[in-house]
């Protein structure tokens, strides 16, 4: 299948950001079932700064940002977690997979951005009822 000119068996997989982890609690999108839509076949992963991330909203975010945190643990327990250099910041880390093969599944403007920059794709959230690769 070819996507906007993408084909899924060039792509080394699809790398979640935090708030793409978060879609399925705040929209009722199976960001998942969305991805191999739009790319059959394609592993997701995250990263560990990403898992970090979440944690720091479980902890300092209220009973909305917990629970959908709650969800985002269910939905990593199906994808992996790759090996990056954790010191490194997270869009850091995500633009450089991008320049990898990585698609880049996030809805943060500037993080689109840096990726479309290197020449890299991006998954986003679409009129909140599904994902569109661009």
């Amino acid at each position: 299948m070819e996507a906007h000119g993408l084909r899924s068996g060039g792509v080394r997989g699809v790398v979640l950001d935090t708030n793409m982890l978060l879609v399925p609690y705040q929209f009722g999108v199976d960001v998942l079932e969305e991805i191999q839509r739009l790319l059959p076949g394609t592993k997701v992963y995250t990263i560990p700064q990403v898992i970090r991330e979440l944690e720091e909203i479980e902890r300092r975010g209220g009973l909305h940002e917990r629970l959908g945190v709650r969800v985002a643990r269910k939905l990593l327990e199906r994808v992996e977690v790759l090996r990056v250099d954790e010191s490194l910041p997270t869009d850091s880390v995500l633009v450089e997979l991008a320049r990898e093969g990585y698609v880049v599944a996030t809805n943060d403007k500037q993080l689109k951005k840096r990726v479309w920059e290197v020449g890299g794709y991006v998954i986003s959230l679409r009129e909140r009822n599904h994902l569109e690769l661009f």
